[in-house]
């Protein structure tokens, strides 16, 4: 039952896993035949572009298409300049290349997605064709010009195949997934007025795993990759479902306020935490009903809107009649109060937006070209892979310039590949792994292939039988997480190793030296990568920390958005399980989320105090408290004593600023004073996070809301 279990992408695929397979097969087939048709010179390079390509989201595709030609036109004009500069060196065309592709490793490193695909293109490809043009420099052009069109064919086949055969499935995907994102929401929100003692499941969903009440951490991280996933999907939706562009800029607002809630949520769920059952949740339980209606059909959107509106009010209203003992309400009360009113508020606004999308009614403004959906880059990162790439080569360029093997030019091809791609993985051996399993399951389909089947084959249609299975079977892979890695690789080095070309099969000395080949590059990217400036993976924790905390030192001023999105990014990216083994390394994680809900409660606080005019000597405080807690911050890892000495300062002013908000006259300024004093609370709630994830077990008393408290 496990065997089958583990087999179930093979033997029991889902649709839209069969539906990717089939789109594959289609576009191999057709630009194998158009290669043929056209007597390209090397048709299977069609064919193993197609496999290099294709991906189950067709405006994925159809974007990364266009990186791929962009980066393909860029290494056809470089490999042209290299040729020319150095066609009479070995030495220094090995030079130049080596140069060329540690730019393009860098710049990999440094971006994400379509803009480091278009770098790793412009990087191997330029070996591709500057490494077979060497024996006679006179054919780059020649061959600069067939790989633009081969790639150029490859393109414009997969991505016509997957667009007509599977129009808006980028879109559909990310209504699904808003859908969950919101459901997501509504199941925490059913976890705020739940107090550590309760069991069970407080969502009805049946899982019975711990989301974390007394380090709610965990549940909160699962939140923020659902939210900024969805943000991936939503950018490529337009290029399959040309329809969604007019919804673009509010399907973005509507992500970005998804995003929020989770930040609000995030500061109160940890504020919470800290008391236990000492603390009056009465206020979030009016939240509840909205929440199950948001989680049990988030598409049915007015009832959650109605429900949310009414929960603002009652606890509006219960907030103006005062408590039910006349006791004078504490901090800790106006911090619960408060933010339940403005989580009531957001998830408002976004079920309205989200209604907007639903009904497809939207503005038609033109998007903003700077989204607010930033990701964050990290120089020393793409340095150091920077020089691994650069060593890698180094040692294939003196082994290929030394030895007259026609191998070595494949091995010099394929190095390149791996060398770029396996700098965009914090682990280049498990990279290495999946890469070897692809290879040898490709080489063991390709020898049969080769020298079994395709010597009965006499037509197109025979080599398509022979052909597609192998195919198939590696598109299912691909479209399995687990497995996308090494099916690709799979259907990539099968398409190598066959060879289909007009001028006929490959023969047993060129498959024994494409493997060579294909041995030799991971042996020596493997090597590079894990002896030059290793890294453990808690010094890879500790840098990724550090680019949280540069974060937040730079978050106090500019665009939150900026600012929320960037930092959440970050934390997404810490290595979790940096302790040497497969748990999840919560300190960190807690300290990250820590980083997060500082900068947020800071920003808030800068924002509220102009909004209320403090008397000079608590405005003079507020300055002299922001103006600290960045410089605190600068310098990366501040000492937990000078962290919790914040924090008892943030404390003390939260009390200050309530006392004196309490008292104003004026409803709208004593409305912000209150929120003023509930954000500093919050944000002396996130020094306390951070401080105790990085103190352990020698956690010192602390003061929130009046109550000494040990964590």
């Amino acid at each position: 039952m496990h065997i089958m279990s583990r087999l179930s992408w093979l033997f029991a695929p889902s649709i839209s896993n069969v539906s990717f397979a089939l789109r594959c097969c289609l576009s191999v087939a057709i630009a194998l035949y158009l290669a043929f048709w056209l007597q390209l010179d090397n048709a299977y390079w069609a064919f193993i572009n197609v496999a290099i390509l294709i991906q189950p989201l067709p405006g994925f595709l159809v974007v990364r298409g266009f990186a791929r030609l962009t980066g393909t036109a860029v290494a056809g004009v470089v490999s042209i300049v290299l040729i020319a500069l150095f066609a009479q060196s070995y030495v220094l065309f090995s030079a130049g290349l080596i140069a060329w592709v540690g730019i393009c490793v860098f710049f990999a490193s440094l971006f994400r997605n379509n803009m480091a695909y278009g770098f790793v293109l412009a990087g191997y490809v330029t070996s591709i064709i500057a490494v077979r043009s060497m024996p006679d420099p006179t054919t780059v052009f020649d061959v600069a010009v067939a790989r633009t069109a081969e790639t150029a064919l490859a393109v414009v086949v997969s991505a016509s195949v997957s667009v007509i055969l599977a129009p808006s499935t980028t879109a559909r995907a990310y209504f699904r997934a808003r859908l969950e994102a919101f459901r997501a929401v509504g199941a925490q929100f059913l976890r705020l007025d739940r107090n550590p003692g309760e069991g069970g499941d407080p969502t009805g969903a049946g899982n019975t795993r711990s989301t974390g009440d007394e380090t709610p951490h965990a549940g909160l991280h699962e939140l923020v990759e659902k939210t900024l996933a969805l943000e991936q999907t939503r950018q490529y939706a337009r290029f399959d479902a040309p329809g969604f562009a007019e919804h673009d800029r509010l399907a973005r607002r509507v992500d970005y306020e998804l995003l929020s809630l989770v930040s609000a949520m995030a500061s109160l769920q940890v504020y919470l935490a800290k008391f236990g059952d000492r603390i009056d949740r009465t206020p979030l339980k009016e939240l509840d009903q909205a929440a199950q209606l948001m989680q049990r059909d988030p598409g049915d959107t007015q009832p959650i809107k109605q429900a949310f509106g009414h929960a603002y009010n009652s606890i509006l209203n219960a907030a103006r009649q005062g408590t039910a003992d006349r006791r004078k309400r504490s901090l800790v009360d106006w911090v619960v109060i408060s933010r339940a009113l403005d989580l009531a508020n957001r998830a408002r606004a976004a079920v309205i937006k989200h209604g907007m999308l639903v009904s497809e009614r939207s503005s038609r403004q033109k998007v903003r070209r700077d989204s607010e959906f930033s990701v964050s880059v990290d120089i020393r990162s793409a340095l150091r892979n920077t020089l691994r790439a650069a060593v890698a080569m180094t040692c294939g360029a003196a082994i290929w310039a030394t030895h007259d093997e026609p191998a070595l030019a494949g091995m010099m091809v394929l190095l390149s590949v791996f060398t770029t791609l396996f700098a965009l993985g914090d682990t280049p051996v498990a990279n290495a792994r999946g890469f070897a399993i692809g290879a040898a399951c490709a080489a063991f389909f390709a020898f049969f292939a080769d020298f079994v089947f395709l010597p009965q084959a006499n037509s197109y249609a025979t080599l398509m039988i022979v052909v597609m299975p192998v195919v198939f079977v590696g598109a299912l892979a691909m479209a399995t997480p687990a497995l996308a890695l090494s099916g690709r690789i799979f259907v990539v080095i099968f398409g190598l190793l066959i060879h289909p070309s007009n001028v006929g099969r490959t023969n047993f000395v060129t498959f024994a030296e494409n493997l060579l080949g294909v041995a030799l590059a991971i042996i020596l990217a493997v090597t590079a990568f894990s002896l030059i400036l290793p890294i453990t993976p808690r010094q890879r924790l500790r840098e990724r920390l550090a680019g949280v905390f540069g974060e937040l030192a730079k978050g106090f001023a500019g665009e939150r958005e900026r600012f929320e999105t960037r930092v959440y990014d970050r934390l997404l990216q810490l290595p979790v399980n940096a302790v040497g083994n497969n748990d999840t390394h919560v300190s960190a994680r807690q300290a990250a989320f820590a980083a997060v809900n500082m900068g947020v409660e800071a920003r808030s606080l800068r924002v509220l105090a102009t909004r209320v005019q403090f008397p000079d000597r608590l405005e003079a405080e507020i300055t002299g408290v922001l103006a600290d807690l960045q410089a605190l911050f600068d310098a990366g890892y501040p000492a937990v004593a000078d962290v919790f000495a914040m924090q008892a300062r943030a404390n003390r002013l939260a009390q200050d600023m309530l006392d004196q908000a309490v008292v104003i006259d004026h409803r709208r300024r004593r409305r912000f004073g209150i929120r003023a004093a509930v954000a500093a609370e919050l944000l002396s709630a996130a020094l306390a996070d951070y401080g105790l994830a990085r103190r352990g077990a020698e956690d010192p008393g602390f003061q929130l809301g009046g109550i000494s408290d040990v964590a």
